[in-house]
């Protein structure tokens, strides 16, 4: 049978999100005004932390408004930097004892931490280095997802950054791979997280918000906004923002031979459909795509790519690739992150470009965790092609095992 008449598999699981409407959402929790450990009421998204440019023009609505001050009446833990050694790193926090006084701290410099005992403070219960040892001050973390936590970080054009090209447009700095397909392989079994954010150097700061890690890693993966001991939110360097383009799209497509295979050099790139060799070659390099999805086509359900703030705060590009319900069996999957040139009402403005466009290597505490939740060893290398104005990395899928999926940024 010819490779193009094979059926192209659509069967897609995904967790489509986006800002407000497809926001990441936590499920329901009590309320609660000081510690706790759970955020409560109603269903909440993350906000945003972190500076976002909008390079095509369309913006997404956000929690809370533009240059609000931070409204903090939720959850919040203590945290004061981080515990253990490589490979075992843990946050250095712990939610505040109930029967204790906000800000308290033990004889030896400790926050007073929830010792799980009504009606009394267990001054020996600790979670953590004393806090004049910690990399970081000691620090209330107003968590993300808590509807009475509200926030947001500075937003804009590229004019407004002060980072628009001469002709308007914008020439990204750095794309940055998931962690989790750098880092290691994954399995026929596996909910592999396909993430990509773009970052812009800025020259002048702008309004961002300190963050702290919580608990958890990956799915589990809990921040908080930084405040002082007072409640009074801290704000972060702002010296980089995130790009968010409304044209963005993700292919996916598995490769016929070895993902080092120099022939694949041969294959050229379709706009809108994918990698494909060229009129009358000889060999079959590569399958038509299993998913294709793209921003300003996006929604909810299965099915979709789409913008979503992560946990830190920033807006990143996300997609959970459901390799069990969609895969052509073990081997190598090329992923390849591209633009539309239009989308929808909006036209293409943002561009890979050669000299200014450049890819960020994975963060070793990141490859740490992504390791322990069910990857192997191995992972990928991403390439970009500022001439088609893409990035693509080729992923190893192998047969045994599997499960756990990849971490949010």
């Amino acid at each position: 049978m010819d490779r193009r008449s094979k059926a192209v598999l659509f069967l897609v699981f995904t967790l489509a999100l986006a800002l407000m409407g497809s926001t990441v959402a936590l499920a329901k929790g009590p309320g609660t005004g000081g510690g706790g450990g759970k955020p409560g009421g109603e269903t909440a998204g993350n906000n945003l932390s972190y500076p976002v440019i909008w390079a095509d023009g369309v913006t997404k609505t956000l929690p809370g408004t533009p240059g609000m001050t931070p409204i903090l009446n939720g959850v919040w833990w203590y945290q004061w930097g981080t515990n253990g050694e490589d490979p075992n790193i843990t946050p250095a926090s712990c939610l505040p004892d109930p029967d204790g006084t906000n800000a308290e701290l033990n004889p030896d410099g400790l926050p007073l931490c929830d010792d799980g005992v009504e009606g009394t403070v267990d001054l020996e219960k600790v979670a953590g280095v004393p806090a004049a040892d910690s990399p970081l001050p000691l620090a209330k973390a107003y968590l993300q997802k808590d509807p009475l936590n509200l926030w947001q970080a500075w937003s804009g054009s590229p004019a407004d950054a002060g980072v628009a090209e001469e002709d308007g447009t914008l020439a990204v700095d750095w794309i940055d791979w998931g962690d989790n397909l750098e880092s290691v392989d994954w399995y026929t079994k596996s909910q592999v997280r396909t993430e990509v954010v773009l970052f812009q150097d800025l020259p002048t700061p702008l309004l961002e918000y300190a963050m702290r890690h919580t608990s958890g890693w990956g799915i589990d993966e809990v921040h908080g906004l930084e405040a002082d001991l007072a409640g009074v939110a801290q704000e972060g360097p702002g010296t980089q923002a995130t790009v968010y383009s409304h044209c963005a799209r993700l292919t996916i497509q598995k490769l016929l031979v070895d993902r080092d295979d120099p022939a694949l050099a041969d294959l050229t790139w379709v706009p809108g459909e994918g990698w494909t060799e060229p009129v009358d070659y000889q060999d079959d390099l590569i399958n038509p795509h299993i998913f294709n999805g793209s921003v300003h086509e996006g929604g909810d359900g299965p099915g979709y790519y789409s913008a979503e703030i992560n946990v830190k705060g920033r807006i990143i590009y996300g997609y959970t690739w459901n390799v069990r319900k969609l895969n052509e069996g073990a081997g190598d999957y090329r992923l390849t992150f591209s633009f539309d040139q239009t989308c929808g009402t909006a036209n293409l403005n943002t561009y890979f470009v050669d000299g200014t466009t450049n890819l960020l290597l994975p963060v070793e505490e990141e490859v740490l965790a992504v390791a322990e939740e069910g990857g192997d060893e191995g992972g990928a290398t991403p390439v970009l092609r500022t001439d088609l104005n893409l990035t693509y990395i080729d992923v190893r899928i192998l047969e045994r095992g599997g499960g756990g999926g990849g971490r949010d940024k």
